[in-house]
């Protein structure tokens, strides 16, 4: 038996960060079969800029969860290949607000259907399921939002101190 499979609730993050890792290769190794230069990190950030348009950094960050500095790394790295285009706010010249760029519009197309695919074979494996992955990770998210691991830990060890 899979050793982290064995360790159960111990190996989660590990668990987690390997079925990930499994996806990652999986995508990037279609990409690259296709003949698409894209980058898996770039996915989630490329898609909301495509389907808001003009959208901000910190919006963004809000939407998908992520922290404000993983944000730029990706779009600065999106603006380098030339697949966004960024605008400052004439409100505030802070802010910048980002679209797709004609080279991210025509790599849509190329991008599209690879994402059908992708979308398929998850909607394929989750009906395989016995729990849904993606219920079971939203329910485990909001958990993590309404109380954070760290604090549910630090509880428990000062329940355990106090017993």
């Amino acid at each position: 038996m899979d050793f982290m499979a064995e360790m159960a609730e111990l190996a989660l993050a590990s668990r987690l960060r390997r079925l990930s890792d499994t996806y990652w290769q999986a995508v990037t190794a279609t990409y690259r079969q296709s003949g698409v230069d894209f980058d898996v990190r770039w996915a989630t950030i490329f898609v909301l800029i495509a389907r808001q348009g003009p959208v901000a950094i910190t919006e963004i960050a809000g939407r998908l969860g992520i922290t404000h500095p993983a944000v730029i790394q990706v779009t600065n790295e999106l603006e380098k290949r030339n697949l966004i285009v960024s605008t400052k706010s004439e409100q505030d010249g802070r802010k910048r607000f980002l679209s797709l760029s004609e080279a991210g519009q025509d790599m849509l197309p190329k991008l599209q259907p690879l994402w059908d695919a992708f979308i398929t074979v998850n909607q394929q494996m989750i009906a395989q399921q016995t729990h849904n992955l993606l219920l079971s990770l939203q329910e485990m998210e909001a958990q993590l939002a309404e109380r954070n691991f760290f604090d549910r830990v630090q509880d428990q060890l000062t329940t355990k101190k106090s017993e």
